[in-house]
C-alpha cells in the first residue's frame, strides 16, 4: 500500500468514529485531501510504518481496533496500538463464543439483581448491559451484537452515554450478527 492511501483511510476511519455526520460506509470512505498536505505532515514515519506492514484490510481493522478502544488517534502515534490491534482481532476471531459467555454473565446478572430488562435505565442507574460494559464484565462487540438485535440505544437519552451511544452506533457496521448469536440471545428475548 502506498503511505498517501493509508493516511487516506485514517482520516476516513478518524471522521467515521469522531464525526456524528460522517459514514464510512455511505461514503465509501472518500475523504478530500490534497497529497500536497499530507507531504507536509511531520509525522509520515507511523504512517510509511502501516504501508509496510500491514495491507489495506489489516490497516482499516488496525485503525477500527484503535479507535473503538478509545484512542483517540487510532492508534497511529502510540505504542500499545498493535497490541490493541492483535487483542481485537482475537476477539473478533472469538466473537460468537465470547457473546455467548456475554449473554451468560447478563442474565446472572438480571437475575442476581432482579432486573427484567437490561436495557432501559432502573431508579435513576445506567442500564445493566451498559454497567457491564463498563465494569468490564461484557465486550463492546457483545454490547453492539445486542443493538443490532434489540435496536435499545434509540430510546436511551442520557447525556452521560452519549460517547457511549455515538461508538455503538459507529461500530455497527463492522460487527457481523450471526444466526447462532440470534439463538444465543433468545433467553432474552423470551423473558423481554
Amino acid at each position: 500500500m502506498e503511505p498517501f492511501e493509508v493516511y487516506k483511510l485514517y482520516l476516513a476511519v478518524k471522521l467515521h468514529f469522531t464525526k456524528k455526520d460522517y459514514d464510512i460506509i455511505k461514503y465509501r470512505g472518500k475523504v478530500r485531501i490534497k497529497e500536497e498536505t499530507y507531504k507536509k505532515r511531520k509525522d509520515l514515519v507511523s504512517i510509511k510504518k502501516l504501508a509496510r506492514d500491514y495491507t489495506r484490510e489489516e490497516v482499516i481493522n488496525f485503525l477500527i481496533a484503535n479507535f473503538v478502544s478509545g484512542e483517540r488517534w487510532g492508534g497511529l502515534f502510540d505504542t500499545d496500538a498493535a497490541r490493541r490491534y492483535k487483542e481485537w482481532s482475537v476477539r473478533k476471531n472469538q466473537r460468537e463464543y465470547r457473546f455467548q459467555q456475554d449473554v451468560s454473565k447478563l442474565m446472572l446478572e438480571m437475575e442476581s439483581r432482579n432486573i427484567s430488562n437490561p436495557f432501559v435505565e432502573k431508579n435513576g442507574e445506567h442500564p445493566l448491559t451498559f454497567r457491564l460494559y463498563f465494569g468490564n464484565i461484557i465486550t463492546i462487540e457483545s454490547v453492539v451484537i445486542l443493538e443490532k438485535i434489540f435496536n435499545w440505544c434509540e430510546q436511551l437519552d442520557d447525556i452521560l452515554l452519549d460517547d457511549t451511544l455515538l461508538l455503538i452506533k459507529k461500530y455497527r457496521p463492522f460487527v457481523k450478527v450471526t444466526d447462532n448469536m440470534k439463538s444465543v440471545a433468545q433467553p432474552l428475548i423470551d423473558v423481554l
